[in-house]
Parts: C-alpha cells; sequence; structure tokens
C-alpha cells in the first residue's frame, strides 16, 4: 500500500498584504508614541541630520551660487542706475547753484545800481543791456530802451561806478550806445584834485583811455579820478570817468602820455542808467551896442 507522505509548498505563503500592513501601522504608531512621550530618537534624528548635512550643503550649493550670481547682477545694475540718477541730480544742483550765485550778483549790482540812481541829482532810466559788442574793436551795446521811453541820441549812459558812454543812435524799442572806450568818443575831463581840464580818448581794443595833448608840467600823478567837466554840454559835471594808471614824461613825445583805466563797468554789461539831457544854462545874447546919438548939427541963425 502507497503511504501517505506530507508535501510542503514550494513557496510558502506569507501573511497578506493586509496583515502587513496593520503590522506596520501598528509600529509606526508605537514608535510615534514612545516618541513623542519619552523623546528616545531625538539622538538618532541629530545623527541623521549631521550626517546628511554635506549632502543637503551640497545639494543647495548650485541654487545658492545662481542666487549670489543673479543677486550680483540685480545690485549692479540698481547701483549703476541709482549712480547716474545721482550724477544727474549733482549736475542740476550744480547749475541751480550757479544761477541762484548770478542771480544774487545780479541782485546785488542791481541794488548798487539802483542806489547809484538814488543818489544822483539827475533824472536817469534804468536800461537792460541786450545785445553786447560783436567784435573787440566795436565799442557799442545795445539797450532795451529806444524812443517810446523818451531815450535820443546824445544822452549820456552811467552805472555805479561811473560813466560809460553816451546814445549814439536811437530806434523806437531799442538805443546803441557808444562806449567811452572807442575811439571816436572824446570825453572832457578834469583831475578832481585840482581841476586840470583834459580830454579822454579811447583805445578801442584793450579797454584803456588815454588823456592826450597835456604838456610835461601838467599837474596830474598817478591815483587822480578823472571826472567829467561839463564844458561840452553833452555830460553833466561831476560823472566819474577814470583813473590815473601810469604817467610818461620823457622827452621822446611832444606830450605827457597818460594812461587810465575806466572806472565804469565798462566791460560788464547788465543794467545801466540812461541820464536825461539836463538843459544848461544858455550863455546871454550879447547886448547891443546902444545906438549913438546923431551929432547935432549947428543951426544956423
Amino acid at each position: 500500500m502507497p503511504s501517505s507522505v506530507a508535501q510542503s509548498p514550494l513557496f510558502p505563503r506569507g501573511p497578506g498584504l493586509g496583515a502587513r500592513l496593520a503590522i506596520y501601522l501598528l509600529i509606526s504608531v508605537a514608535l510615534i508614541v514612545v516618541d513623542v512621550r519619552y523623546r528616545v530618537l531625538d539622538s538618532a534624528r541629530a545623527v541623521a541630520a549631521t550626517a546628511l548635512l554635506p549632502l543637503q550643503q551640497a545639494a543647495q550649493s548650485p541654487l545658492a551660487l545662481y542666487r549670489q550670481v543673479s543677486g550680483f547682477f540685480v545690485q549692479h545694475a540698481d547701483m549703476q542706475q541709482e549712480n547716474a540718477q545721482l550724477q544727474q541730480r549733482q549736475l542740476a544742483f550744480a547749475a541751480a547753484l550757479l544761477r541762484y550765485r548770478d542771480l544774487e550778483q545780479e541782485n546785488l549790482r542791481l541794488r548798487k545800481l539802483l542806489g547809484a540812481q538814488a543818489r544822483t541829482p539827475l533824472k536817469t532810466r534804468l536800461a537792460s543791456v541786450v545785445q553786447m559788442p560783436r567784435d573787440p574793436y566795436s565799442r557799442t551795446l545795445t539797450i532795451d530802451l529806444g524812443s517810446a521811453q523818451g531815450v535820443r541820441a546824445g544822452e549820456p549812459v552811467i552805472d555805479e561806478l561811473g560813466l560809460l558812454g553816451q546814445v549814439t543812435r536811437v530806434y523806437p524799442y531799442s538805443s546803441e550806445v557808444t562806449l567811452i572806450t572807442n575811439q571816436d568818443q572824446p570825453v572832457p575831463v578834469m583831475v578832481q584834485r585840482n581841476g586840470l581840464r583834459a580830454v579822454v580818448f579811447g583805445r578801442g581794443d584793450d579797454g584803456v583811455v588815454d588823456v592826450r595833448y597835456l604838456p610835461h608840467s601838467a599837474d596830474i600823478k598817478v591815483g587822480d579820478t578823472l571826472v567829467t567837466s561839463g564844458i561840452d554840454g553833452v555830460y553833466p559835471q561831476g560823472l566819474p570817468v577814470a583813473r590815473v594808471v601810469s604817467l610818461d614824461r620823457s622827452a621822446n613825445h611832444a606830450f605827457m602820455q597818460v594812461k587810465c583805466v575806466p572806472l565804469g563797468g565798462v566791460d560788464r554789461y547788465h543794467q545801466v542808467l540812461v541820464v536825461e539831457n539836463v538843459a544848461l544854462p544858455v550863455s546871454p545874447a550879447p547886448v547891443p551896442a546902444a545906438s549913438r546919438p546923431a551929432p547935432h548939427k549947428a543951426v544956423k541963425r
């Protein structure tokens, strides 16, 4: 009789999938409860974190490098833009400062000019210079007053320091002023110290004036102030004209060589004063000689 032998399966079957899942869940819950209550896994976590730190840093290095490089370029672009804005502001502030200083100087000069206008007994008009000389040899300028404002040819033009020149051409709303440094603009003057009379002539090129035709013995010296004498009927007496800066009494010249610098700002054109013509006293007309009585004829008797 054949004997019965128990045969074992070739692939033994373990617990089912559901059973294994339940076992793992129970183990996980147990570990969580034990860790929360007794903190038994803190040391294990610390060891794992320490061991994994180099790997984390190596993994984050490309991202950190990218952030640093991109941040550098962004910061560099921002700094360049900010630098450009600061440079523009600096230029604007510099221009405003220059304009402020210019206005301050102009305001100061205008105050001096108005002070001179208040001090002078002459009647004057305030005018602004609108055109400068076109070349160094053209010693003329243009002001913004003309015949419509009552300006007439021949009127003197002054500033707060002294005589500048004379109105030579008049238009409806502007006038041309010939400066005393022009060659064709002689000015009768006198030495303020002693009343010595002379005539000043411009040179036309270097802003200097000369006193001509004075004898070598004339009483004039360096530092003397020359003022208008008023004998020509154009310039009122006493307007400051120039100051003597050098003398040459050598016998090589027929007359003394006297060099002067104008006192008025002939090279600083902003605002000027136009002096109205003052009617000079008219010389009295000569008294006609009294008619002689006719000689009496002897009456014949």
